[in-house]
């Protein structure tokens, strides 16, 4: 029995053994294969350069219309009723072509009262001159005669003079007059100024015109122009001999801006401009065209990559960068910090700047302070960039951006 029981304790403590064994075998196992190295992760990757000098300018678009180079407005030069109407909106037409007919008769008999007057006292003064001259031919014979004296034949002179004068002024009356007829009977038939396009017409039938009213608009066949309508803004930076370009259907022209109005239309509250360009007559008049000219232009400017100009809270920003182991900013050593590099790449510190912007379009932004030409700018984003950040930077002639 006894025996037994020391059998029993025996196995007993050779299990605890065992085990106790077997525990200390895992410590060791443990500690033998345990990795002593501190967990690395990788940096950031960005590209990096500096800001250049250059030029930038900003385009702007606008629509256009093609128009003619001269619109001219045709009113008639007497009062009446139209009794006749030659042209329709559209018609083409000829410089002196009818336009319309305009009853004018009592004007045109007023003027012919008047010319037949006058070419009464014309014959009146021819037949009082014939008269005077025959009396001094025949005085001129007398007075080499001696039959009558010097003074009767001075009298006789006088009144020849005299005579040729009011002749004189009867041959000006009936021109006159003869003037005023013929331009009232022409002013009885409306005409076409140039050659053109009736734009429209404001004629009816047996309506009155008079010299305050238009009848037709007329738009000139030589050449175009191209209008176009600015804001306030936009004016201020235009001038006249300003470069356009004039694309329609795929096709670009080159002008330039010809007149500016410095009074809005009080329709649009916009700006009118007119400008030239190369081509126009391969455009139809009253087309939409676009037009594109620059809004802003800056020469000389400090400008970095767009990309790499960012906002937030109201402000501007860019990234810049220092390297570690120029400045002994930070540290390259991976097991110390937890960070692994490419060889190829350096670390650096990210540096968050403030700066005031220009002119800026898809490709680059004008920098009016805040950056100096030497500070390295960072070109490429990752939500990892904040002030004091780590980064690993691509070699120069690998950096993208």
């Amino acid at each position: 029995m006894e025996n037994n029981e020391k059998k029993k304790l025996s196995k007993g403590k050779l299990a605890v053994i065992i085990v106790v064994v077997l525990l200390l075998l895992l410590i060791i196992i443990k500690v033998l294969t345990r990795d002593t190295s501190v967990s690395t992760q990788p940096l950031p990757t960005v590209s990096v350069g500096t800001a250049e000098t250059g030029d930038i300018a900003v385009d702007t678009s606008l629509i256009g219309t093609v128009e003619p180079a001269d619109v001219y407005y045709v009113v008639p030069k007497v009062a009446g009723e139209i009794i006749k109407i030659y042209v329709a909106q559209g018609d083409s037409v000829k410089a002196g072509d009818p336009i319309c007919d305009i009853d004018n008769q009592k004007s045109v008999d007023n003027a012919k009262i008047q010319l037949d007057s006058a070419k009464v006292q014309l014959q009146n003064a021819e037949e009082s001159y014939q008269l005077t001259l025959t009396n001094l031919n025949r005085s001129e014979a007398l007075l080499a005669a001696g039959d009558i004296s010097l003074q009767s034949y001075e009298s006789t002179k006088n009144s020849c003079d005299q005579a040729k004068a009011a002749l004189d002024g009867a041959r000006l009356s009936v021109d006159a007059y003869q003037l005023a007829y013929d331009t009232q009977v022409e002013y009885s038939t409306v005409t076409a100024p140039v050659d053109g396009i009736v734009d429209s017409t404001s004629m009816s039938m047996n309506a009155m015109a008079s010299q305050s009213s238009t009848v037709c608009v007329i738009s000139s066949d030589e050449g175009s122009k191209l209008s176009f309508s600015v804001t306030d803004g936009l004016m201020q930076e235009l001038k006249v001999g300003d470069p356009v370009t004039v694309t329609k259907q795929g096709a670009s022209y080159s002008g330039a801006i010809t007149k500016i109005d410095s009074i809005p239309s009080q329709t649009t509250g916009l700006y009118p401009v007119e400008a030239q360009f190369e081509g126009s007559d391969l455009i139809p008049k009253g087309a939409s065209v676009k037009v594109f000219m620059k809004a802003e232009e800056s020469l000389g400017a400090m400008l970095v990559d767009t990309d790499s100009v960012y906002y937030d809270g109201g402000k501007t920003y860019v990234y810049t960068l220092t390297y570690n182991d120029e400045t002994d900013a930070g540290t390259s050593d991976t097991a110390a910090t937890g960070v692994m590099i490419s060889e190829t790449n350096r670390q650096g510190t990210i540096h968050k700047k403030a700066v005031e912007t220009g002119i800026t379009n898809t490709d680059k932004t004008e920098i009016l302070s805040g950056l100096e030409m030497t500070d390295i700018v960072v070109k490429t984003w990752t939500s990892q960039l904040y002030e004091g950040a780590q980064v690993q930077v691509l070699p120069v002639e690998n950096a993208e951006g």
